[in-house]
């Protein structure tokens, strides 16, 4: 017998204040004291359980992480997180920490942000004054500061081809000190978005320019390589040039994966109510999971 992660119907009066950040309805409700976001998944996608696997994967990976859980409230489904952000502390985004050191950045724009670019995140993040994410002890001490940590995040990204690593998609924690924050935020991933008869052309189609393993190299992050390039760098190719750089936190980063079995992934998918995603939608995101490890296991250092 599976026992699947709960859907948690949460009480239609629960104390609300809508989340104006992003393009997906937010709501922050106030649950036993405690501060939660509840975020409807958009019709039509698997945005839902895509955000739960992916919190799930994470854990497997090591990662520091916001934790997901599926949920109803007032009638519509959708993602409910405890906020990563302690009382008195305060979340700083990608966007916001570039604008100040950089004249002219773009902070109010989301999408296609030339200036959100590897090295100057890198840069930022590579500060000492940026402690590792609060309460989170590393996997080994080849994690040296929040770079090593956002190397892991870029990993994840290359896994799950996830296409929204966007400026407001990462951040800085301020309380008493500075943190790196957990990762949050990964619904555009696993092909959530298509449909069962698409995903079924692409596992099953003869046409090697179709197929899903063509479909996965052409997933792109929203960092950028320059300022002058016209498109965001690929995912994989986003982990590699910082692994490049940061070698020891590569390595630790890739045995993490490596020693993640599919028996494990499909236990994580199992554990989604079958009323929540098709046995195809499970299929797909398998193959895009096991077809991904296998690329990103064979980056050069």
């Amino acid at each position: 017998m599976t026992n699947f992660y709960p859907i948690i119907q949460l009480a239609d009066n629960a104390p609300e204040l809508p989340e104006q950040q992003g393009t997906k309805t937010k709501y922050w409700l106030h649950i036993d004291n405690r501060l939660y976001l509840f975020k409807i998944g958009r019709p039509n996608t698997g945005e839902n359980w895509a955000e739960k696997v992916a919190c799930e994967l994470c854990a497997l990976l090591g990662l520091p992480h916001a934790h997901y859980e599926l949920a109803v409230w007032m009638q519509q489904k959708g993602i409910l997180s405890e906020t990563i952000v302690p009382p008195d502390g305060r979340l700083v985004m990608g966007n916001e920490l570039l604008s100040e050191v950089i004249s002219a950045y773009p902070k109010q724009e989301r999408y296609k942000v030339q200036d959100h670019t590897l090295g100057r995140i890198a840069a930022l993040l590579n500060s000492r004054d940026i402690l590792l994410p609060m309460s989170w002890q590393p996997p080994s001490n080849a994690i040296k500061n929040a770079i090593d940590v956002f190397l892991g995040y870029l990993l994840l990204d290359a896994w799950i081809a996830n296409q929204d690593r966007h400026h407001e998609n990462w951040g800085l924690i301020h309380h008493n000190e500075i943190y790196l924050s957990p990762t949050y935020d990964h619904a555009a991933s696993m092909g959530q978005n298509e449909n069962d008869t698409k995903r079924k052309e692409l596992l099953t189609t003869k046409d090697k320019g179709r197929h899903i393993s063509r479909y996965i190299e052409k997933a792109r992050s929203a960092i950028y390589l320059n300022k002058s390039t016209q498109k965001p760098m690929l995912t994989l190719d986003v982990f590699q040039e910082l692994a490049n750089i940061r070698p020891q936190a590569a390595k630790l980063w890739l045995q993490q994966l490596g020693d993640i079995s599919s028996e494990q992934c499909q236990n994580v998918f199992n554990k989604i109510p079958p009323s929540e995603i098709s046995e195809t939608a499970i299929e797909f995101a398998m193959t895009l999971l096991e077809l991904n490890k296998k690329r990103i296991l064979e980056v050069k250092l």
